[in-house]
């Protein structure tokens, strides 16, 4: 039994497996969606030379049915050899009563290609894609009645599938053509199965991108073909050349020549807009304005400095001064201690004195500067 292979076989490992087989051995074969190409293998070496070989494709189903995903394709019309349901009612596996035929579950599986010797067995029925394909062939040898079969899904076996539908009847019936040699596929329907030719579709993705245009129909030829000349003579003239110099300056209009006019060119699509909505970023609230004063907020130093001049009085700039001759260092009072504490100094006195000494500061640092 080969699982799913994931690695490519020796020739020595092919030698074997075909003189086990020629010699009256049973060989079970489960493969996967996407053939070669995707699992890396070289079965179709061993199995081309008894007519079958995997496509590199998967089985979808066309409409939902039971099952979400699409590659869990049900497929209640897939037995075409009779032997299949008869062998089931033989051994009791199955009741004809319950339904007409079995229906089983192929999950992730491709399609075959079956030639003679082999003989199709099952296929992706008429809702599947790609439809009437077979899925399952068996072979067997002619002298020494060693079997081969063929199936196109490995993951309809598994613990999660083996229980879906009808799949562990069908997998008692692989293991019985392998072991019953009185279980043979019917001729008749061997003969003519219902199997469609495998077509390919284009990528559809390559070509959307690159729209062609389509050829327009020519118009039919008259019988007599000396209307399609023209007897009416083009010509080139510049008699009303000087008309149009005067019109320029009549209007005051400066005459240049004429500017190149980028052509545009009609395409069969407009231009691509992606339906992509941008992100939308969480942002900062925005400023409650009507708690703020915008014209004290933008004002300038000189302008705030005149309004808070304007609220204050007499009282609130004498204690600006002060504050300010205090942080200054500046000694208001020359007077002997004696004096003070007799006749102390008022507060009108003090700020004078204060503006004085500042001034005269300043007066002897431009003094400093000068020299």
């Amino acid at each position: 039994m080969l699982v799913m292979p994931k690695s490519k076989y020796s020739d020595v490992e092919f030698k074997s497996l075909k003189s086990f087989l020629e010699n009256g051995g049973k060989i079970l074969i489960l493969l996967e969606d996407g053939g070669e190409r995707k699992s890396n293998h070289n079965v179709n070496y061993f199995i081309e030379e008894y007519g079958i070989s995997v496509n590199n494709d998967k089985v979808i189903r066309s409409s939902f049915y039971k099952y979400y995903d699409p590659k869990e394709a049900l497929i209640q019309d897939g037995i075409i050899n009779r032997s299949v349901i008869n062998q089931a009612v033989q051994k009791n596996l199955w009741e004809q009563t319950t339904s007409k035929t079995l229906s089983y579950l192929f999950v992730s599986g491709a399609t075959l290609n079956v030639m003679k010797p082999s003989i199709p067995i099952m296929s992706t029925g008429k809702i599947c894609l790609p439809a009437c394909r077979p899925t399952c062939s068996f072979y067997e040898h002619d002298k020494q009645h060693g079997r081969l079969i063929v199936f196109g899904s490995g993951h309809s076996f598994t613990d999660r599938f083996l229980n879906k539908e009808d799949n562990s009847i069908l997998f008692n019936l692989l293991l019985d053509f392998l072991c019953d040699p009185q279980f043979k596929p019917n001729q008749i329907d061997s003969l003519n199965p219902e199997i469609n030719d495998y077509h390919c579709v284009p990528d559809l993705n390559i070509l959307c991108n690159n729209p062609i245009m389509y050829l327009e129909e020519s118009e039919e030829l008259p019988m007599d073909y000396s209307k399609l000349f023209s007897k009416k003579i083009k010509k080139i003239s510049n008699r009303h050349l000087t008309k149009i110099n005067e019109t320029f300056e009549e209007m005051q209009i400066e005459k240049q020549s004429l500017q190149v006019i980028k052509p545009h060119f009609e395409t069969p699509l407009p231009r691509l807009q992606p339906a992509v909505y941008l992100p939308v970023f969480r942002a900062h609230s925005k400023p409650e304005l009507e708690l703020f004063d915008l014209d004290n907020e933008f004002a300038s130093i000189q302008s705030k400095l005149t309004k808070l001049a304007n609220k204050c009085n007499n009282t609130d700039i004498e204690y600006f001064i002060r504050e300010s001759g205090m942080i200054m260092g500046l000694k208001f009072d020359h007077r002997p201690l004696e004096e003070i504490n007799q006749t102390p100094i008022n507060q009108e006195q003090i700020c004078k004195s204060i503006l004085y000494a500042a001034v005269s500061k300043i007066i002897q640092y431009k003094k400093i500067n000068n020299d």
